[in-house]
C-alpha cells in the first residue's frame, strides 16, 4: 500500500513544487508589470498637472512683464490662487536663474517632485531672462493617487521611476493555502491567473491612468469635470444610437471624458462668473478647446483624439471656434460632443442657475447651428436613456442622470 502511494505523493510534490514555483514566478512578474503601470500613470499625472500649471500661469503676460521689472512680490501675488486651483502643489516660488528651454522641466530633492517653468507672454514668443519658477508637490501625495497597490516613496531601496522618484512595495509571501489551492485547480488555475492578470495591467494602462487625470481635473475645476462625466455618457448614447462600435466608440467616449479638461488654463472666476462674460474674458474661455487639444497631443495615448476635442465648439454655419469650420470640415465625433455638450449645458445643474425641461432644451437645439441629424437621434432616442447601461470598460460613477 505505502508503494502505491509513493508515486502519487511523489507526483502532488513535484506539482505543488512546479506550481508553486511558476506562480511565485507570475507574482514576480505582475509586480514588475504594476511598477511599470504605476510609473507610466505617474509620469502622466505629473505631466499634466505642470502642463496645466504652465498654460495657466507661465504663459501669462501680466506674470512676464511684472519678472522683467524685478517685481516678483508682485508675481508671486498673481498666483497667490495657485494651491486652490491646483491642490497637489504644496508651495511656489519665483527665483533669479537661467529658465528652462522646454515648457517645464521636473527635478526630484529627496521625495519632493520640483518643476521648473520659463515664464512667457501670451503668445510664447519671449521669455523672462535669467529668472524662472518653482512649484513643490510631494511624491507620495501623486504616488497615493496613481498606485494600483501600496507602493511608497523609498529612497534607500526603490526602484526608479521615469521622473528619477524611487518606489517600492512589499511583494506578499507565498502562503502554503496558496501552493493547496493552485495545486488542486493546477494548470486551469495558472491558464486563468495568467489571463486575469495580463487584462488587469492592460486594463490599468488603459483607465487607471485615465481615472487619475480625471481625478486630478475634478480637484481643480469640479463643475466642469461633472460635466463632462455626463457628456461622456450622452456622447457614448448617442454614439451607439449612430451606429458606432469598439475603437470608435471608446475613442469618442473619452475625448468626451476630456473635451473640457482646458478649462484647467482658464481662471474659475470666469467659468463660474453668473453674468455675461465680457469680450476679454470670452476670448480667454474660447482657448479651451485649443488648450485641451495641446494637453492630449502632450500624451501619446490620447494625441490622436486632440482633433476631436479641438473642435467641439464649432457649429455647421461657421459661426463656431476655434477655426470657423462648418458643415462637412467638421469631425463627426466633434459634432456628436457638440450636441451632447449643449444638451448638458441646458438641462444640467449649475451652480448659477436652474436647469430646464430636456423638452424645452430640444426646442431650442432645433433653432441651433448643430448637425439636425444628431438632435433628432437624440430627441428620437431620449426615452431609452434611462433604460441605458454603459459597457464594462466605463470609468465607474454614478453621474445625475442616472441617479435614483
Amino acid at each position: 500500500m505505502k508503494r502505491k502511494l509513493f508515486i502519487p505523493i511523489i507526483i502532488i510534490l513535484v506539482v505543488i513544487f512546479v506550481v508553486g514555483l511558476s506562480f511565485y514566478g507570475l507574482q514576480i512578474y505582475v509586480a514588475d508589470q504594476n511598477f511599470d503601470t504605476t510609473d507610466h500613470a505617474l509620469k502622466s499625472v505629473i505631466d499634466l498637472q505642470a502642463a496645466a500649471t504652465y498654460n495657466a500661469y507661465f504663459a501669462w503676460t501680466t506674470l512676464y512683464d511684472l519678472v522683467v521689472q524685478n517685481k516678483f512680490a508682485e508675481a508671486s501675488e498673481l498666483t497667490r490662487d495657485m494651491r486652490d486651483n491646483f491642490p497637489f502643489i504644496d508651495s511656489l516660488e519665483i527665483d533669479y536663474g537661467p529658465p528652462p528651454d522646454e515648457d517645464f522641466m521636473v527635478t526630484l530633492d529627496g521625495e519632493l517632485i520640483r518643476i521648473a517653468y520659463p515664464i512667457r507672454n501670451d503668445e510664447e514668443t519671449m521669455t523672462a531672462p535669467n529668472a524662472y519658477a518653482v512649484t513643490v508637490i510631494q511624491a507620495q501625495k501623486l504616488l497615493d493617487l496613481v498606485s494600483p497597490y501600496e507602493f511608497r516613496v523609498d529612497t534607500v531601496h526603490g526602484r526608479k521611476t521615469s521622473y528619477g522618484i524611487p518606489i517600492s512595495a512589499s511583494l506578499p509571501l507565498f502562503s502554503p493555502w496558496g501552493i493547496a489551492f493552485v495545486v488542486l485547480l493546477t494548470c486551469l488555475i495558472v491558464w486563468f491567473v495568467l489571463q486575469r492578470y495580463f487584462h488587469k495591467s492592460d486594463f490599468f494602462l488603459d483607465t487607471r491612468g485615465l481615472e487619475s487625470i480625471i481625478y486630478l481635473f475634478e480637484q481643480t475645476e469640479k463643475v466642469s469635470a461633472s460635466h463632462s462625466r455626463n457628456v461622456a455618457i450622452f456622447a457614448l448614447f448617442v454614439g451607439k444610437k449612430l451606429g458606432f462600435k469598439g475603437k470608435r466608440l471608446k475613442n469618442l467616449y473619452v475625448a468626451a471624458l476630456l473635451h473640457d479638461i482646458g478649462k484647467i488654463g482658464v481662471p474659475t472666476s470666469i467659468i463660474t462668473k453668473t453674468g455675461k462674460l465680457d469680450s476679454r474674458e470670452f476670448a480667454q474661455m474660447k482657448q479651451h478647446p485649443v488648450i485641451s487639444a495641446r494637453i492630449l497631443r502632450s500624451f501619446k495615448e490620447f494625441e490622436h483624439l486632440s482633433n476631436i476635442v479641438l473642435h467641439h465648439h464649432e457649429r455647421e454655419d461657421g459661426s463656431g471656434y476655434p477655426d470657423g469650420l462648418k458643415g462637412k470640415e467638421i469631425p463627426l465625433e466633434s459634432k456628436i460632443i457638440a450636441v451632447v455638450d449643449v444638451f448638458e449645458a441646458l438641462v444640467g445643474e449649475r451652480p448659477y442657475r436652474n436647469p430646464i425641461h430636456p423638452s424645452s432644451a430640444f426646442e431650442k437645439m432645433k433653432q441651433m447651428p448643430l448637425d439636425q441629424r444628431i438632435v433628432n437621434v437624440l430627441i428620437e432616442h431620449y426615452g431609452e436613456l434611462g433604460a441605458f447601461r454603459p459597457p464594462r470598460w466605463v470609468l465607474s460613477y454614478s453621474p445625475w442622470m442616472f441617479a435614483a
